[in-house]
């Protein structure tokens, strides 16, 4: 394999052919920056958080496939990764991991203490999702609970605590992220009941979509309650109305669990995350 192939297998096992997962990242740590700082967030810092997060995402993906690199093969959605197609060996994909780790760690020097022990907790949640797939029912909430991370960071560095209203933001999206992987674990659902992989899909049963739509309803009506006790401009409530509907859209569109509608609804979440991101700058801007 030439150096050229070498390097898209590399770039495509971090997944950067596929943003989509940087942005659903995104959206909730910037939307923190505004709502935590009440719209005067530090720009420096959050250039950090940005490359932070983008490179943390890669490594999640990395460390996501290592681990499953004896599952992937057998999943049609996912037998042509690079680990699992052989084009990339597993020592180097665990090179690739932690240089990934250490240029993201480079970033915390420019941080706190407490940040820095945050992302440490932040780093073991992201390693341990992968294998939580083999033995817990749910392993949507390690996931919820790492990807939502970068909440509490962005409390530590930009205000050097963690307060009530980071926690209540940092709910908000363990809700939302629980919900559309859900959405996402319903694409891979009869090849992972023949392998023995849980998922929420599986776990939820006949009743996933009244989970998918509650747990939507408690992340919104979290962001809803916050705004209401902040006092946010009207125009956040325009933008609220606008992302409830596209959850209302993404429980028609995986009620019968086709796969190919499934992903229209996890990738939907893209612009419900967007949504909220524009209207709490909104909010608390104007």
């Amino acid at each position: 394999m030439n150096s050229k192939t070498k390097l898209s297998s590399f770039l495509r096992l971090m997944r950067a052919d596929k943003p989509i997962g940087s942005a659903l990242l995104l959206w909730p740590t910037l939307m923190s920056f505004y709502l935590l700082t009440d719209g005067n967030p530090n720009y420096f810092l959050m250039s950090l958080f940005i490359i932070g997060t983008i490179l943390m995402r890669s490594a999640g993906c990395v460390i996501n496939d290592f681990f499953d690199r004896d599952f992937d093969g057998n999943v049609e959605r996912t037998k042509e990764r690079p680990i699992a197609a052989g084009e990339i060996s597993p020592n180097e994909a665990l090179l690739l991991f932690f240089f990934l780790v250490l240029c993201s760690a480079c970033l915390l020097l420019f941080m706190n203490l407490l940040t820095f022990l945050m992302a440490l907790l932040g780093l073991g949640l992201a390693t341990f999702y992968p294998i939580s797939k083999r033995f817990f029912p749910i392993p949507q909430v390690f996931l919820g609970l790492a990807f939502s991370w970068g909440i509490i960071m962005v409390s530590s560095a930009q205000l050097g605590e963690i307060n009530i209203l980071s926690l209540a933001l940092f709910l908000s999206c363990f809700f939302w992220i629980i919900a559309y992987d859900t959405a996402y674990a319903l694409c891979d659902k009869k090849d992972d009941l023949d392998l023995g992989i849980h998922s929420s899909a599986i776990t939820f049963g006949k009743n996933v979509t009244t989970f998918f739509f509650l747990l939507h309803f408690l992340s919104i009506t979290i962001l809803i309650f916050i705004a209401y006790l902040k006092n946010f401009h009207i125009s956040f409530y325009f933008f609220a109305s606008i992302s409830s509907a596209m959850v209302i859209y993404q429980c028609f569109l995986i009620k019968d669990q086709d796969s190919t509608n499934c992903l229209k609804a996890f990738k939907n979440n893209n612009l419900v995350g967007l949504s909220f991101l524009c209207g709490s700058i909104l909010g608390v801007t104007l």
